[in-house]
C-alpha cells in the first residue's frame, strides 16, 4: 500500500542491528548534539552509540540527524529518553534509533508498559510511523520483530534489584545497570561498586537476567571499571564517552607539550 508522502524511490539501505550479546561491549556514550561528533566517533567503528536525552544535551529536533550519523557507517544509535513519556518514546522510534534506554525501571507493570511501546501489534502497542525515518533507509514493516527497537531498560535502585524477577518477565531486550544512582542507594562508592562488587548485586544481576534469557549492560566509562563486569557476565556497555574522549585527548596534548620543552 503506498502512503502519502512516502518516498516513490525505494532506499536499498538497511538500518545497522545491535547484536547486544556478541558484539556490545565497545560502546560509545554521546551526551553532546553534534552530528558532527558523532560522524567522527562512527568512523572508528565501535559497537553502538547511545545519545543522552536524560543527561546529555540532545532535543528531539536532534536526533535524526545523529541517528544518521552513526547509521551511515553501519553503527546502531540507542537513546536514552528522559524517562516514561511513551509519546517521547514514539517520537525517538521514528527518527530511526535501533534502540530506547529507559531510566530508573522499578516494576514490573512499568517495564512491561515501556517494552509494548516499542513493539507493533500484537506484540505491543506501539503506533506505526511510516513517513518519519529518513528517506534513506527502507521503512520499518510491522510484524517483523527483526525492525523493531530494542527496548532496553535501567535497573538503577534498590527497588528496581528488589523487583529484577517482574522486571525480566516482562521480556525486554536487554537490562542495564547505572551504577551511579545505583551506588548511591546501596551507600557504596561508584568505583568500589564496579571495581569489587561488594555485595555481589552485580554479579546477581547478571546471573539472573542470564536465567531469564536476557543480556545484561552496564555503565562504566571507561575499560578499566569494564573488566569486572566482563567478567561477571555484562555484554554490553560504553567504555567512553564524547565527553571523556575530548577531555582525556585535551589533557593528553597539553601534557606532552609540556614534556617536550615547548611551554614558554
Amino acid at each position: 500500500m503506498k502512503i502519502p508522502g512516502e518516498a516513490h524511490r525505494p532506499s536499498p539501505l538497511k538500518s545497522p542491528s545491535l547484536d547486544l550479546v556478541e558484539r556490545g561491549r565497545r560502546g560509545v556514550w554521546v551526551g553532546l548534539p553534534e552530528a558532527a561528533s558523532i560522524e567522527l566517533i562512527c568512523a572508528e567503528g565501535p559497537d553502538w552509540v547511545d545519545i543522552d536525552g536524560q543527561h546529555g544535551q540532545a532535543e528531539l529536533s536532534d536526533l535524526l540527524g545523529m541517528v544518521d550519523a552513526a547509521n551511515v557507517f553501519g553503527v546502531p544509535a540507542l537513546v536514552r529518553v528522559p524517562g516514561h513519556d511513551l509519546g517521547w518514546a514514539g517520537r525517538v522510534i521514528d527518527s530511526g534509533a535501533q534502540g530506547i534506554i529507559f531510566p530508573t525501571v522499578e516494576d514490573g507493570g512499568t517495564a512491561a508498559r515501556l517494552v509494548s511501546a516499542c513493539r507493533f501489534p500484537p506484540r505491543g502497542n506501539r503506533s506505526y510511523g511510516p513517513t518519519q525515518r529518513s528517506r534513506r533507509y527502507a521503512k520499518t514493516v510491522p510484524g517483523v520483530p527483526a525492525d523493531a527497537p530494542l527496548a532496553i531498560l535501567m535497573v538503577e535502585t534498590r527497588t528496581g534489584y528488589e523487583n529484577l524477577d517482574a522486571i525480566l518477565a516482562a521480556g525486554p531486550d536487554g537490562v542495564f545497570i547505572g551504577p551511579y544512582d545505583l551506588s548511591l542507594g546501596l551507600g557504596v562508592d561508584f568505583d568500589t561498586l564496579l571495581d569489587s562488587d561488594p555485595d555481589g548485586i552485580l554479579r546477581d544481576v547478571a546471573q539472573r537476567c542470564a536465567g531469564a534469557g536476557i543480556p545484561a549492560g552496564i555503565y562504566t566509562g571507561s575499560i578499566n571499571l569494564s573488566l569486572g563486569p566482563v567478567d561477571w557476565g555484562y555484554s554490553f556497555m560504553p567504555i567512553t564517552s564524547d565527553y571523556s574522549l575530548l577531555s582525556t585527548a585535551t589533557r593528553g596534548v597539553l601534557a606532552d607539550f609540556e614534556r617536550a620543552g615547548a611551554h614558554a
